[in-house]
Order: C-alpha cells, then structure tokens, then sequence
C-alpha cells in the first residue's frame, strides 16, 4: 500500500519546469478591450537574452532588460519612447500580471510552451569593415541547399540597432532568403558614431554588408539586395548606383530630395494637426528659419532674438530647436543637404517602392512619383509600387483606440519576399 500510494505521489507530482519561469511563454497582452498576441523566451543566466516578440508589431527576439525570475517575476521591454514594465507571479504552466507603460496599465495571461522546433535556418553573428569601422551584425541562411538570394536590411533614423529588423529577417530566411542585419554605427556591437557621420558614410556600411552576403557560401552572389526603410530608403539608391554586387532594391517610406525639405514637411505636417491661423504661420516661419541657420552654419543671434520674441507661445516647445551646445549643429548640415536625387538617376537594378497611405513624415504620392521619374531619367523601367492605405510611416495600421496596439498591413512582408525572387 505504501509503494503504491509512493507511486501515485510520484505520478501526480509537477513537471520539473513547473514554477520555474525559464523556458518559452506564449499568450495574450490586454489593455482597455484590445488584446495582442505576444511570446517570450525568458532566460534566468544573464548571458543568454532574454526577448519578447509579437507577430502583429512585426517584431521579433527584442531583448529584454532587468529580467528577475522567481515565484514572482520581473522585466522591461525598453524601447525608442516608451519602456514597458512587467510583473507576475508562476504557478504551474500559467504566468500571470501586470504591465504599465506611459503610466498606462493591461496585464497579460501567458502559458507554458514546449521548446521551439528547429528554425529552418542557421543564425550567427557576424562581424564586417567599412575601413576601420567595425559593423556587428546577425546572418540569417536558410537550411535548405542554396544557394539563397540575399538581402540587408538598413537602418532607419536615430540610434538603431539590428532587432529593429529582425522580424523581416526572420521572415525572409524562413521563405528561403538569406537575410544580413547589423547594428547601425555606434549602436549595439558597432564601432564609430552615425552623429558623427555623413549619409554616404552609412550607406558604405551597407555596401559592405552586401559584400559579405557575396562572399558567404550558399548566398547567389548575382541575386543580392536591399530593403531600406525611411532613412535607410533614402540611402539605398547610394547603396545600389553602380554597385555589380547589388541586382534589386526595396525602398520603404523614403524621402526624396534635399532632406531638409522632408524635415520641413514633418514639423509642417505636425503643425498643421495641432495649431491654425496666426500660431500656424508663426511657428512654421521660425522652424525654417532654424533649419535655413542649421543647414548653412549661419549665426545664431537672430534665431535666438526671434525665439525670445516668440514667448510663450503653445507652439514653441513643439519646434525642439536645439540649444547652442547640441550636437545637431554639427550633425544638421551634412544630414539636412544631402540629395538622393542624382543616385536615384543611377539605379540600374529593379526597384520595389513601399509606402504607408498615411505617412505623416514624407509626402506620398510626390515621393513616388519623383522615385519613377528619377529612375527613367536614368532609363530604369523596372519599378514596382504598393501603397498600404492605411499604413503609416512605419508600414503598420494604427490602433483603433488610443490604448490598442498597431499591426502590419495585409500582404506586408510577402510582397518582399515575392519580388526578391521575381523582381522584374
């Protein structure tokens, strides 16, 4: 009686990972009505990341930071304005709490999954040079026999490291492309200071980030590519102009032209959605007299006088015209006059255009039109565009609330992954 009452104990007793945090959770994170659905990896040993994705944000294996797991557990997911703050407890294969972000709370419901199946590709970091900058990055080969088209993805504005991409990449490995990101200089394991650089000097980084998806075995040397989006866009023609190694671009919510005039229609945009009359006029006149003195390396005195002038008009703080010590009077100039336009003349290679129909950072339609004009000036008929209606800048729909999350469009990202093997 007692070795078989031993045994039933033994049988009804929890699994070994039960109450331990560790291991992978998948579930829901709700907020006011709208829920998203969301995975962690959560990794008690502090050199093994820790990540949080979630298919409909089109994000993927983003790190997380501060991670404590017990009974109780604790992490931040920290990004670009926001940092979100999670709280919980274990019990069995269940994992519940709480979140808050921008003073703003949900809670979320996660349950036990078994350990992931083998990705179909090989992931390994991966180090290249433009001169002496280092570039830390992350490949992404398909385990399928290649060889595989190849396609880097390039930066954004700011400081961004390579996670910003990764779901792209996850995705473009996963149908057979192999798929190059890196940490933009001076962020993550890059060397050198994109504050401190020019527009030509990133897109070299990526000119040599194409040379190392051509030199890595089971990558078509002859069907590499790049997918740029905003900044990253602007630059890709740079990339691609006259470059033997490159045979297709992807160029998502990219300004055209002088990037002063693209920083001009942002703040107007902004303007435009918040002041009218006297106030709008106002303020516009006094941001173009900012980026006309930061553009040229003018004098400030008259900037200043007229800043004073202005008071405390509800406008004023919204403008975020830097003060005399910053570092965008130095960055501003080689920043706000480059000109995309002659590159765009020298693409030889078939282009995808993306944009969101409610970008409120680059103009649409002139965008687009002044890209194909560009390019049959230069004799390129191949061009391919897809606007997402209801897209923004960052190729997502926005919440229907002010509490809900953004998702990708429909068709985003297979559209990519369609024209890297028929882009013509």
């Amino acid at each position: 009686m007692i070795l078989i009452f031993a045994l039933l104990l033994a049988f009804f007793q929890p699994s070994p990972s039960a109450g331990v945090a560790t291991g992978e959770w998948a579930g829901m994170m709700s907020r006011s009505g709208d829920h998203l659905g969301v995975r962690f990896d959560l990794s008690a040993d502090p050199s093994v990341r820790s990540t949080f994705s979630a298919p409909d944000l089109g994000a993927i294996g983003v790190p997380l930071q501060r991670v404590m797991l017990g009974t109780h557990v604790h992490w931040e997911l920290v990004g670009d304005a926001s940092t979100t703050v999670f709280d919980g407890a274990i019990r069995g294969d269940a994992l519940t709490g709480t979140f808050t972000e921008n003073g703003n709370g949900g809670t979320f419901a996660l349950h036990r999954v078994s350990a992931a199946t083998g990705k179909p590709y090989a992931e390994r970091d991966v180090t290249f040079y433009n001169g002496s900058v280092r570039l830390g990055g992350t490949l992404f080969l398909p385990a399928a026999t290649g060889p595989h088209p190849g396609i880097i993805f390039v930066h954004g504005s700011g400081d961004e490291g390579r996670w910003a991409t990764a779901f792209l990449a996850d995705y473009a490995a996963r149908h057979g492309i192999a798929a190059l990101i890196y940490d933009k200089r001076g962020v993550g394991a890059s060397g050198g200071n994109w504050r401190t650089s020019t527009l030509p000097d990133l897109a070299a980084d990526a000119r040599a980030g194409i040379q190392l998806l051509a030199q890595t075995p089971g990558v078509d040397s002859h069907r590499i590519g790049v997918y740029g989006h905003s900044q990253g866009a602007e630059i890709a023609p740079e990339i691609v102009a006259g470059n033997p190694l490159a045979s297709f671009v992807v160029a998502a919510d990219g300004p055209v032209g002088p990037q002063y005039l693209q920083d001009i229609y942002r703040v107007d945009t902004y303007l435009e959605q918040h002041y009218s009359g006297r106030h709008l006029a106002d303020a516009e006149r006094l941001y173009r007299e900012f980026v006309d003195v930061a553009r040229t390396g003018g004098p400030h005195a008259q900037l200043r006088a007229d800043i004073r002038a202005a008071g405390d008009a509800p406008w004023l703080a919204d403008l975020a015209i830097p003060d005399d010590r910053s570092w965008v009077w130095d960055w501003y100039p080689r920043y706000a006059n480059y000109d995309n336009r002659s590159a765009w003349k020298k693409v030889r290679v078939p282009v995808l255009i993306l944009f969101g129909g409610k970008d409120a950072l680059v103009p649409v339609k002139p965008s687009i039109d002044q890209t194909i004009g560009l390019l049959k000036q230069g004799g390129d008929p191949h061009v391919t565009v897809r606007v997402f209606d209801d897209a923004d800048h960052t190729l997502r729909v926005p919440p229907k609330t002010a509490q809900g999350w953004p998702h990708l469009p429909g068709g985003f990202p297979d559209i990519v992954a369609a024209f890297v093997f028929s882009p013509s």
